[in-house]
């Protein structure tokens, strides 16, 4: 029985939100006085937020090694803004994905989230969305700078709720990028992509995933049978 690790943004909801990238540019101003955007450094997409932020801060004249050094800041900032502000959170479940949570939880099938949000905004978006009860344990993008090392810290929590050893060859990422499967074959693990985000059936078939899926809707019962072998 594999362990699914589930994105966020654009694999269980539409997208990340107004408010998360309202939250980025109370991060910028916060930490450097720059009115900036968590898009002026080009596309995001498969980035978590620590990469982001450093992205962003190089793109306007800052330095790398200043910026990781208040990186704790910003990150602070943002979970602080969307916490604040989270009334006007309302993140929209995909087709599909109620349905599949509930089969795996009454399969005993433990979930954890492997996502690029810092950890403070990914649970107030689960909670919002009612579906944070199915997950167990999580690694976020406010405690590493690629999102290849997630998975390692998703496997010592998944250990530590589990209590007992789990094998990398034990995970599975559900995601909706290609780069989730750079960081699935860097990590030396499988991934299963669904077609929610942005880009389309086709474009992620081109990247080889181990189990590929237009939603949770039309895919659900490949991907319960992908993870119960």
């Amino acid at each position: 029985m594999k362990i699914p690790l589930f994105d966020i943004d654009g694999t269980l909801f539409k997208t990340g939100g107004k408010l998360h990238a309202d939250a980025f540019r109370h991060a910028f101003k916060t930490v450097s006085g720059v009115d900036a955007t968590k898009d002026d450094a080009g596309w995001t997409e498969g980035k978590v937020d620590n990469e982001i932020i450093i992205d962003v801060m190089k793109f306007h004249g800052l330095q790398e090694e200043k910026i990781k050094k208040n990186i704790k800041t910003a990150t602070n900032a943002m979970g602080h803004y969307f916490k604040t502000h989270q009334n006007s959170a309302n993140p929209q479940l995909l087709p599909g994905v109620s349905a599949i949570l509930l089969e795996l939880k009454s399969t005993n099938i433990p979930m954890g989230v492997l996502t690029g949000n810092v950890e403070e905004i990914g649970w107030i978006k689960l909670k919002k969305a009612g579906v944070k009860g199915f997950f167990r344990f999580g690694a976020f993008g406010d405690s590493v700078f690629k999102r290849v090392d997630l998975v390692e810290i998703a496997r010592e929590n998944a250990q530590k709720t589990l209590r007992r050893t789990v094998g990398k060859d034990e995970l599975v990422i559900i995601d909706d990028t290609p780069k989730d499967v750079q960081c699935a074959r860097d990590a030396d693990i499988e991934v299963i992509l669904v077609s929610t985000g942005l880009f389309t059936f086709e474009k992620l078939q081109e990247q080889k995933p181990d189990l590929l899926a237009h939603n949770f809707q039309r895919g659900r019962e490949k991907v319960i049978e992908f993870l119960r072998n």
